[in-house]
């Protein structure tokens, strides 16, 4: 009997401990490990850079379609003032002709007849023969200017009606990328929002990896151009330069052996410097020398906002225009700050860094300050890859 007792009470534990393990073997088998969080993070962090290289080129795109838009909006009202002016000649020249005609009619051509036959010398009547072809001249031209008034309005209304439909056009397009773009950012809010405090930690810990990795290959490209620099200056110097009364003044940035401060040009040199983008004048700072630079620092922190270029966000080309010129008129896109301002290989605090992506300021020891992205804002980093760096003077 109390054999059997015993038999029943192992039983019944071995039993309660499979019920046991069973129950807790799900929790095990789909427990996330720390390996899966972090590929978690790392798939989050990729998504997040191509959305954001989405919403940079979206910008650099929209700024260029709204800008052929104006163009074309230009070129449109240009050709209608064309047309307005040309109509309004051919009405001059149309009532020239009617006075003439009207004239011509009133007294019939018994008039220039008489006028020849009435001459009484011939060197009068070679004037009065002058006079008549002259006159009949004169008229051809007013006529042939009429002619070449009507094909010229019509050439313009040609003009008139592609640049309509061009305008027409980029409005629409504009229209179109700013809607995916805004699409971009909702789903980069819900990516965000969808994160675990864990895996947000994790992120940000890629973020900072990639930032070191980018810091690395920054060093290598600004190694490369510091020996492009040397090599266009060993070049320079072989060659005579002719001498003259006067040296014009240094007009280029000095690169600062420290990174505590930056240096530029003399204060007047400084002060003349001026935005080819259609800014206003770059001032000299006593602080660092380059008020460019300290518009960029000062901006550190500043929310990151698709589109945008004032107090209180930016999007990397128009967190640029700021730093430049201190208002918020957006000057360009990526593509323009690469074709409007020269390209430099001696980088200095205060130039453009630059790709057909993204865009920041240049403060020195391969660093810039850029907007970056969505969550992120107005930060320090390392110069990216594929830039090239232009000045903006």
């Amino acid at each position: 009997m109390r054999l059997t007792a015993t038999r029943k009470t192992v039983t019944a534990c071995v039993v309660a401990s499979a019920l046991a393990l069973a129950l807790a073997a799900p929790t095990t088998a789909f427990a996330v490990t720390s390996a899966e969080k972090q590929a978690e993070a790392q798939a989050v962090l990729a998504s997040l850079n191509t959305m954001q290289a989405q919403l940079d080129q979206a910008s650099n795109d929209h700024y260029l379609a709204v800008e052929a838009q104006q163009q074309a909006e230009a070129d449109a009202q240009a050709a209608q003032t064309r047309i307005d002016e040309a109509s309004a000649e051919i009405a001059d020249l149309q009532s020239r002709l009617g006075t003439r005609a009207h004239s011509m009619y009133k007294e019939g051509n018994s008039t220039f007849l008489d006028l020849i036959l009435g001459a009484t010398t011939f060197s009068e009547f070679t004037s009065r023969w002058d006079l008549l072809v002259s006159i009949n001249q004169n008229d051809t031209d007013l006529v042939n200017e009429t002619k070449a008034l009507r094909t010229e309005i019509e050439e313009q209304k040609a003009v008139l009606d592609e640049q309509t439909r061009v305008a027409a056009e980029k409005a629409e397009e504009a229209a179109r990328i700013e809607a995916d773009a805004q699409a971009t950012v909702a789903a980069m809010e819900s990516t965000y929002n969808s994160l675990s405090a864990e895996v947000a930690a994790l992120l940000e810990q890629e973020r900072a990896a990639q930032e070191a990795a980018q810091a690395a290959r920054a060093d290598q490209v600004l190694a490369a151009a510091a020996q492009s620099a040397q090599a266009a200056q060993t070049a320079q110097a072989v060659i005579p330069q002719p001498t003259t009364d006067a040296i014009a003044p240094e007009t280029t940035y000095t690169q600062p052996s420290g990174g505590g401060s930056y240096e530029t040009m003399d204060s007047a040199a400084a002060e003349q410097l001026v935005s080819s983008g259609g800014g206003t004048i770059v001032g000299y700072d006593a602080n660092t020398g380059n008020a460019i630079v300290d518009r960029a620092y000062a901006a550190l922190g500043t929310a990151y906002s698709y589109g945008a270029c004032s107090q209180d966000a930016f999007d990397c080309s128009g967190f640029v225009s700021y730093a430049l010129t201190g208002g918020y008129d957006r000057l360009g896109s990526t593509t323009t700050f690469m074709s409007n301002y020269q390209q430099v290989s001696d980088p200095q605090p205060g130039d453009i860094a630059v790709n057909d992506g993204h865009c920041g300021i240049y403060v020195g020891d391969g660093k810039m300050v850029h907007a970056a992205t969505y969550g992120v804002g107005v930060v320090e980093g390392a110069v990216q890859d594929g830039m090239i760096f232009v000045r903006p003077n």
